[in-house]
């Protein structure tokens, strides 16, 4: 696969000033963090969309190309881990798509992970994207949310549902957005050990904030999703009504999908992800 660097409409200065704040989206470690972005948007021209980089465990969104869309398919049951490679790669070969065409991964774990464990755990991930070539340079070209239920939680990993682009059957615009954690830009919790409702409050704004100025990046708006989806095992309903809904300015609609669960690094409580699709399938595995 050839892969090719190019310019998004928006500016270079304004994608730079913006690198920091995407290190935070990665919600990675400091020890596991990409190096700070210097790169414009990154095309995958082989899956039909282009990659708004963040490190090499996954991206900050993608955006399909010109003649293209990007379908959502919820897997249920959900299906291990170390099977789902195989699932995704039949079902796209059905639609005549190379597995470079996955662009987004959402996981389930049985438990929050230490830092160790979460580089333990993403080592034999990477290593899944080389070989399927959805690593762009040292960029990850797939969006991921990985989160760790809070009851009914799998023995392992498993894939809860994963996004793909096809063939566009309309011009109507489709994007996906990773999962952003409540972790700063050093790899530090947000609100650390604070779990009243001014430390929730902090950690969810920290969500919005960076989930926003990925979709400034990408030249969208909330108000274009048709999926919001929070993490979150704490009572927050206060927080929903007075804080994120006011923030998604329209884009909660179409309702916000609450997850009973939790971010995959210990001492996380809220995750947030969004996207927009005209297709959505659930795949009975």
């Amino acid at each position: 696969m050839q892969n090719q660097t190019r310019t998004a409409s928006f500016s270079r200065r304004e994608f730079l000033a913006a690198a920091t704040t995407l290190a935070a989206a990665a919600a990675l470690p400091r020890a596991t963090a990409a190096a700070t972005i210097n790169a414009p948007l990154l095309e995958n021209e082989a899956g039909g969309y282009r990659v708004l980089p963040a490190g090499q465990v996954f991206c900050a969104g993608v955006v399909p190309l010109e003649g293209y869309e990007i379908v959502h398919a919820l897997v249920s049951p959900w299906v291990p881990l170390r099977e789902a490679w195989s699932l995704v790669e039949a079902h796209l070969a059905a639609h005549q798509r190379p597995m470079q065409a996955l662009c987004g991964m959402e996981l389930r774990i049985p438990e929050q992970l230490t830092p160790e464990g979460f580089r333990t755990f993403n080592g034999p991930y990477i290593a899944q994207l080389r070989k399927y070539r959805l690593i762009i340079g040292n960029y990850s070209a797939v969006c991921r949310t990985n989160v760790a239920p809070a009851a009914d939680a799998p023995q392992e990993a498993m894939l809860h549902a994963f996004s793909y682009c096809l063939p566009a059957r309309s011009a109507a615009p489709t994007f996906c957005v990773s999962g952003t954690a409540d972790i700063d830009t050093r790899g530090r919790i947000v609100a650390e050990g604070d779990l009243s409702p001014a430390g929730m409050r902090r950690r969810l704004q920290h969500c919005i904030d960076v989930t926003s100025e990925r979709l400034a990046l990408l030249e969208l708006q909330w108000a274009s999703a048709t999926h919001i989806d929070l993490c979150v095992a704490r009572d927050i309903d206060d927080l929903i009504g007075e804080l994120l809904v006011p923030a998604l300015q329209g884009g909660a609609r179409h309702g916000i999908r609450i997850h009973h669960a939790r971010p995959p690094i210990v001492g996380a409580e809220v995750e947030l992800e969004c996207r927009r699709v005209q297709r959505e399938i659930v795949i009975s595995a």
